[in-house]
């Protein structure tokens, strides 16, 4: 019965730390899903305007067009890009993270702490 009850122990340690780090970076992601919204895909025409790197697409209705950042410069070619679907004309040429990394985290500190929780149940069957 040793090894079961340090299992239990071990298993309810993991549910507390999976779950109470799990469930409040879901709520997190979700804040930041609301805030950020909804990002397409759209073609992203980049081009250089004397000595400006620009970006151009076409999203809404309408063609947009900004300078790009020192990190985001690339050669004129064409990009695959995002486009907010509440403002087509805010683009990015690299998928929003944020929202992926605190869904993914919170996603495995979640299962951990089911995981957890499953392990620490063990001793009550046997």
């Amino acid at each position: 019965m040793q090894l079961i009850d340090t299992l239990a122990a071990v298993g309810e340690v993991l549910s507390w730390i999976g779950l109470g780090m799990g469930v409040p970076l879901l709520v997190i992601a979700g804040m930041v899903a609301l805030a950020e919204g909804r990002w397409e895909r759209v073609d992203i025409a980049t081009v250089d305007r004397d000595g400006v790197a620009i970006a151009r697409w076409f999203a809404g209705g309408d063609f947009h067009e900004r300078a790009l950042t020192a990190r985001e410069a690339a050669a004129d070619e064409w990009h695959r890009g995002f486009v907010s679907v509440r403002n087509p004309s805010h683009a990015r040429l690299n998928p929003p993270v944020l929202k992926r990394l605190l869904l993914t985290l919170g996603l495995v500190f979640s299962v951990v702490g089911v995981i957890g929780f499953i392990v620490s149940m063990i001793p009550a069957f046997f």
